[in-house]
């Protein structure tokens, strides 16, 4: 534990750069081209280059706008059962930023915002990728990084599971995703046991 925090400790200044850039560019659900662009430069830099994409192509873009595609997988390790999965959300909200104090990386595209913390979550797992790497000889197993488009109401996770991410070899048997909090200290990590967080979901009743 204290060799990955030492490692994680180097990798601060770049992933401070990495969520800033991502906070500077937010994009709608489906429509993450350049969030996954920049996802795939920094696992390339990293001496990722396994990874795949295309994952979470939009099926209802009559809908939705957008075509979606951009999600990225990799796996990490040998390739071989035990599989864990880690996920994170890339796409941003149509919220005009009013932030203060964040001028030197203010979102630069009117009306989008990464205001639900996609641009951390994304880092954070970049993070993560960048540290199992350095460690994937020890691994007894294969963590699958997951970077997942359109989850404010598009369903990307869901679009992923349908194309397969589940199934392919090796199959995850544990799946782990987070999100940031606000109201809890920075370096604190909270859970409890049973159902955590709600979805929302849309539905219609017809009256005959």
């Amino acid at each position: 534990l204290d060799e990955i925090r030492v490692q994680a400790r180097t990798l601060t200044d770049a992933l401070i750069h990495t969520r800033r850039t991502l906070h500077q560019r937010p994009e709608l659900m489906y429509q993450e081209s350049q969030t996954s662009a920049i996802v795939q430069t920094a696992l390339t830099e990293m001496g990722i280059s396994n990874f795949t994409t295309g994952w979470a192509v939009n099926t209802h873009p009559d809908v939705i706008p957008g075509p979606g595609g951009y999600g990225i997988v990799v796996d990490i390790g040998t390739g071989q059962a035990p599989c864990v999965l880690l996920r994170a959300d890339m796409d941003a909200l149509p919220i005009l930023e009013q932030t203060t104090n964040v001028d030197a990386f203010r979102s630069q595209t009117d009306h989008q915002m990464h205001a639900c913390g996609h641009d951390g979550h994304t880092t954070m797992l970049l993070g993560a990728a960048a540290i199992l790497k350095g460690m994937e000889a020890s691994l007894p197993g294969t963590v699958r990084i997951m970077f997942q488009p359109a989850e404010e109401g598009g369903a990307g996770a869901k679009r992923m599971r349908e194309e397969g991410v589940l199934k392919q070899a090796p199959q995850p048997s544990y799946a782990f995703g987070m999100h940031v909090w606000p109201t809890l200290p920075s370096g604190v990590v909270a859970t409890r046991p049973g159902p955590l967080l709600a979805a929302c979901e849309r539905f219609e009743i017809l009256l005959a």
